[in-house]
Formats: structure tokens, C-alpha cells, sequence
């Protein structure tokens, strides 16, 4: 008979996958290096299977790592729900839970983990605020909200702390009828003909793309707010201008076919999308398997990001 799967191994596993470095794992898990070191390598001798790569920029999860991320996840919320069941955990010190949000979170990721949080929870509320990314930074210090979801975390430090979640990179929406479908890079200059539509024109992204374009002396004809990606969508679809987002957005949105993403050439415009409270906030189990909720929803996510690249390539 197989050895079971240590249930601590797994969560050690999970830190250092979402932490990527052994160094900054360890103070997470108040564990020494070696311990975590130790845990990860007598995991894979019990799995059978190299769960890292191994290289001078960190680890990297392999592809049977990623496949373990993803099931073990859902596993530890499990765990730690029924481990709080058994001791009595007491909720009633924070009811509701408050979280601010990214916009494009809100209304394609959250959902499902609100679903499943009110499963394990159902009688803890959630006050969800869709905000910018520096206003979610504002409602953090001014402890208007216990967590947020958000794009490009502050520093860890003495102030916040945060935990990855995923990354991805907005790219030019275009009509797959337009000439520049074809093409791997949109040339740069090629856009000061354009029109650019925005669901939010003062929003973290759209604020990043034109202060790029402009250090590169360039900047669209117009910049047209329209509301929605829905409508965004119709919009590039009749010609009407072009608009940025991210693969796994394009892939959510429905009648998506006529729709192509392509990366902008001499524009870095990754983001990281992460949990993040102060670090005098002390999260309690509704906190901590909200988080845990969003890891599982990204992680699914990942494998989505990588399958729309591998079909658009």
C-alpha cells in the first residue's frame, strides 16, 4: 500500500509554489529553509514525480507540479474547514467580511469563490468593492476593507503582505478581419491612428499603456469610454476602434470568435494579480479560506491562460 500524502507537506508545497523561492517561503511557514527544503524533496520521493524546476531565478512548478497545485488546493480549504469545525473556531468576531476587488475579478472570478465561500460559510457575509488599484491600497491602510484582490501588489514590507495569484498581460483587441491580425507584433507607431476604447479611462492599465506610449512618442487619436468589455467587444467587432485585454478576459466573453488578442511590440505591460491585507490585520478562517478560494479559482485560471496562448499561437 501507498504512503499517504503528509497533509503539511502539501500546504509547505503550496506556499513555496506560490511564493517561488524557498527563502521567502520559509518565514511564511516559521520554518527554516533546510525544513522546507527537506519537506518538498522527501513530497516529490513520495509522489514519485519532480513537482519544481529548479533554476537561479527560483522554482518553477512542473507540469505534474501544476496539476498537484491544482488539486490541493481545493483539499486544504477542505482541511482547514473541517479541522475549524472540530475545534470550534468562533466567527463571531468579524461577520462580514469585506474585499476589495479588481473590476475584471469581480465580474469573471468572484463570483464562483463567493459561491463556495457561502457554502463553507453561510452565515458570513461578504462586502465586495470594485476599485482601482490605488484605491484598493487607500481602503487597505485606512482599514476600510480587511483584503483586496488587486493588480501589482505593493512591497511587502512593514505594511502589507500579499499572495500571488496569478499573472497575465493585456494585449490589443482587434477585429480578426483586421489586416494586423496576421502579424505577431502590433507595430507600436501603428496605433497613434487608432481609437482606443476603455471601460474605465483612468483605471491602473490604461494609465501604464499611455505613459509607455508617451516616453515613446506616441499616443492613440482618441480614447473613447465605453462601460462594459461586452461592449467593447461589439465596438471592435464593427471597426470601431481597438481595445486592450487580457486572453482569459477575451475567453469569458461570449460570441468571441470574430476577436483576436496581439501583444504590443516594445510594451511591457505584465501585471500580477495578488491578495493583499496589512500586516496588522491577522486573518481569521473566513479570511484565510476566502484567500484560499481565490488561489483555487486562479489556479484553474492558469491552466485557461496557457491553453487560449498555446491556441492563438
Amino acid at each position: 500500500m501507498k504512503e499517504s500524502i503528509d497533509s503539511r507537506k502539501l500546504q509547505i508545497f503550496l506556499c513555496l509554489a506560490q511564493k517561488g523561492s524557498l527563502k521567502s517561503a520559509a518565514p511564511e511557514l516559521s520554518l527554516t529553509i533546510s525544513a522546507v527544503s527537506h519537506a518538498i524533496t522527501s513530497l516529490e520521493e513520495n509522489l514519485g514525480v519532480q513537482l519544481f524546476h529548479r533554476s537561479g531565478k527560483g522554482l518553477v512548478l512542473t507540469e505534474k507540479g501544476t496539476v498537484l497545485y491544482r488539486k490541493a488546493l481545493p483539499l486544504v480549504v477542505k482541511m482547514d474547514h473541517i479541522r475549524a469545525s472540530l475545534s470550534g473556531e468562533d466567527l463571531t468576531d468579524r461577520t462580514t467580511l469585506k474585499i476589495a476587488v479588481g473590476f475584471n475579478f469581480l465580474s469573471y472570478i468572484a463570483p464562483n469563490v463567493v459561491r463556495e465561500f457561502n457554502e463553507c460559510f453561510p452565515h458570513v457575509n461578504i462586502r465586495m468593492r470594485a476599485v482601482e488599484r490605488d484605491a484598493c491600497l487607500q481602503l487597505l491602510w485606512e482599514r476600510e476593507v480587511d483584503a483586496a484582490v488587486m493588480v501589482e501588489p505593493p512591497d511587502e514590507g512593514h505594511e502589507y503582505t500579499y499572495q500571488k495569484l496569478f499573472n497575465d498581460e493585456p494585449k490589443l483587441l482587434i477585429n480578426v478581419r483586421n489586416p494586423q491580425a496576421s502579424l505577431d507584433l502590433i507595430p507600436l507607431r501603428s496605433l497613434a491612428t487608432k481609437t482606443l476604447l476603455v471601460s474605465r479611462a483612468q483605471s491602473h492599465t490604461i494609465k501604464a499603456l499611455q505613459q509607455q506610449m508617451s516616453r515613446k512618442g506616441v499616443k492613440f487619436s482618441d480614447c473613447v469610454e465605453v462601460g462594459s468589455n461586452a461592449a467593447i467587444c461589439e465596438m471592435v467587432k464593427l471597426g470601431q476602434g481597438v481595445a486592450l485585454m487580457p486572453d482569459w478576459v477575451l475567453a469569458n466573453e461570449p460570441n468571441n470568435s470574430m476577436l483576436i488578442t496581439k501583444p504590443i511590440e516594445g510594451l511591457r505591460l505584465e501585471r500580477t494579480w495578488a491578495f493583499v491585507h496589512t500586516q496588522l490585520m491577522v486573518p481569521n478562517l473566513a479570511l484565510r479560506t476566502f484567500k484560499r478560494l481565490c488561489q483555487q479559482a486562479t489556479a484553474k485560471l492558469g491552466a485557461q491562460i496557457l491553453i487560449v496562448s498555446m491556441l492563438s499561437a
